[in-house]
C-alpha cells in the first residue's frame, strides 16, 4: 500500500469500534508515522485524503488530526507541495508517554475522581525549587484520587508554576496536559521522572482503600514545556499490585 511497510501495520491499529474518537487515534497513528526516519529525515507525509480511504474514516477526521500536530508545530504544510515533519520541534514530548486517562479509555474502562480539589498556596521549599519560583510564591495544587467503578488506583498531587491559570470549571475527565495546552496555552514536552517504591503510610492507606504496609510505586514527575521551563511538578502514588513501569532502550 505504501512504501515503508511500518506505516500499513499502523494503518490497521485504528479500531471503529473503540470507545476512543477517531481523530485521537488518527492523531496518534500520524505521531508514530513522524517518527519514522523516513519522515523525520524530509520525506512527504501521506496525502490525507489517502489516508482516510486507507482507514476508513472522513477526510475531515484525518484533517482534524493533522491540525493537532500543525498547531504544535510538528509538522508544516506547503500549498501545492505537501506535508513534512518540522525537524526543529521533533523531540521527546507527552505525546510519548502512557498517561492513566489514556491507559484506561485504551481498555475501555470508565475514569472515576474520588477525590477533587483544587486551591491556591503558598509554594513551600521544595515547591518552590521544583517550579523555579520564589518560596511563599502562590500557586495551584490540584489533588486527585482516580480508579475504576467500586476502586481507586493511584492518588496525584500536582503543583503548577504561575503561569498555569487553572479553573474549577474545566473538564478533569479529559488528560490533563490536553487541558493545559488548550485552555492555559502551554505545550508539555519533557518529562523528567524518579521513580521509587515505598510502602503505605496510614494517609496512603486511607486515600486508596489499601493497608497500611501495602506496596506503593511513587513517581516524581517535572514537567516541562517548549522553553524548558517548569508547567508542573506532580507526585503520583500507584497502588503496585495495578501497574508496572515499562521502559524501553535502544543503543
Amino acid at each position: 500500500m505504501y512504501e515503508h511497510s511500518v506505516i500499513d501495520k499502523l494503518l490497521k491499529k485504528v479500531d471503529h469500534g473503540s470507545v476512543i474518537p477517531l481523530h485521537i487515534q488518527v492523531e496518534e497513528l500520524l505521531m508514530s508515522i513522524i517518527k519514522l526516519p523516513d519522515y523525520a529525515n524530509g520525506k512527504l507525509l501521506p496525502k490525507e485524503v489517502e489516508l482516510a480511504k486507507n482507514l476508513g474514516v472522513s477526510r475531515s477526521t484525518v484533517r482534524q488530526a493533522s491540525n493537532r500536530l500543525s498547531e504544535k508545530n510538528l509538522i508544516i504544510r506547503k500549498k501545492g507541495i505537501g506535508t513534512r515533519v518540522n525537524k526543529d520541534m521533533v523531540t521527546t514530548n507527552l505525546d510519548s508517554w502512557s498517561s492513566f486517562s489514556k491507559e484506561m479509555l485504551e481498555k475501555g474502562k470508565t475514569i472515576i475522581s474520588y477525590v477533587f480539589e483544587l486551591k491556591l498556596i503558598k509554594s513551600n521549599k521544595l515547591v518552590s525549587l521544583k517550579l523555579g519560583v520564589e518560596e511563599g510564591t502562590k500557586v495551584y495544587k490540584l489533588s486527585r484520587v482516580r480508579g475504576v467503578k467500586k476502586e481507586a488506583k493511584v492518588y496525584f498531587i500536582s503543583y503548577f508554576h504561575p503561569k498555569v491559570q487553572l479553573k474549577k470549571d474545566y473538564d478533569y475527565s479529559r488528560p490533563l496536559y490536553s487541558i493545559i495546552e488548550e485552555e492555559c496555552g502551554y505545550y508539555a514536552e519533557v518529562s523528567k521522572e524518579e521513580i521509587s517504591a515505598i510502602v503505605a503510610n496510614k494517609a496512603l492507606a486511607d486515600k486508596l482503600n489499601i493497608k497500611v504496609g501495602d506496596p506503593i510505586l511513587k513517581r516524581d514527575r517535572l514537567v516541562l514545556d517548549r522553553g524548558k521551563s517548569a508547567l508542573e511538578y506532580n507526585i503520583g502514588y500507584y497502588k503496585a499490585e495495578n501497574f508496572k513501569y515499562s521502559v524501553e532502550l535502544r543503543r
